[in-house]
């Protein structure tokens, strides 16, 4: 089950799956609120918890009963780590495509981020409604080449042309005169954390028995040596992980697919998981 990161698609995918073990069946689909899934009710903040239960729903939609490797790009992976940590029984192997977090929290913190995603929920959901009502502004409507641009600037790098086009099929919907506009859910601004202490995240990771493979990308070790930093520690205690460093940043799956492809084919071919 290939599980796509924040405000992508399972698009995110199509240059990597091909470079992969052809005995196998690979499932990808949009999360809620992205792509082309539906969108959830008004007046809910969309949280790893809830992800973590979609890969349930869709794994016993699809009867998939037999236990099946998760792989997880960024946010995905996040989710991954959760749902193999509460349904151990249901995953075999791991594979984290550059992720580490979500984001530690102090205790002291709760109450001003619980604060800040309640105005931000309302805000947005505030917005969708008069959008809906014809009281505001339309959403936003871009030409191909300004779209294609949006899709290509990343936080963490700009994508080549070839990965924004696939991402582009669903990132943004077509409309009649040829203009594109956004298909992802404006709520998904909202931050997705569950607001976990370290001691709470040690919890989660102790509880991954699986084998599991870390792909980092050396663009990003800023991340893993800052506010990540707390997850190379935990990481590294766990007896069941192994990380590994591959030239490219945080969409090095796109980027560079056949040096993710080789690292994960290896992992999943040798029954001693040993790179």
């Amino acid at each position: 089950m290939c599980l796509h990161g924040y405000q992508d698609n399972c698009a995110s995918f199509d240059h990597l799956i091909p470079l992969l073990g052809g005995d196998r069946t690979y499932l990808c689909f949009d999360w809620p609120n992205h792509g082309g899934s539906s969108g959830t009710p008004l007046g809910t903040r969309w949280t790893i918890e809830n992800y973590a239960l979609t890969i349930r729903r869709v794994a016993d939609h699809v009867q998939w009963l037999s236990p099946f490797v998760c792989l997880g790009h960024s946010m995905g992976g996040q989710v991954a780590k959760l749902f193999a940590a509460l349904y151990p029984e249901r995953v075999t192997r791991l594979v984290l495509l550059d992720t580490a977090g979500p984001v530690a929290m102090y205790p002291e913190e709760i109450t001003w981020s619980a604060r800040q995603a309640n105005d931000k929920l309302l805000r947005f959901e505030n917005r969708m409604t008069a959008w809906a009502g014809g009281g505001s502004r339309p959403s936003p409507v871009y030409t191909y080449p300004e779209a294609l641009d949006r899709v290509r600037q990343r936080a963490y790098g700009p994508l080549d042309d070839e990965p924004a086009r696939t991402l582009m099929t669903r990132y943004l919907r077509p409309g009649p005169a040829g203009e594109f506009r956004l298909a992802n859910d404006v709520r998904l601004g909202v931050p997705y954390s569950q607001w976990f202490s370290a001691a709470q995240h040690w919890n989660v990771v102790t509880n991954i028995r699986c084998p599991t493979l870390l792909i980092r990308a050396s663009d990003s070790d800023s991340y893993y040596n800052d506010v990540y930093g707390v997850f190379v520690d935990m990481y590294e205690r766990n007896p069941n992980f192994r990380t590994v460093m591959v030239d490219g940043n945080h969409d090095v799956h796109m980027s560079n697919p056949s040096a993710v492809a080789m690292l994960i084919n290896k992992f999943l071919n040798n029954k001693l998981s040993k790179l």
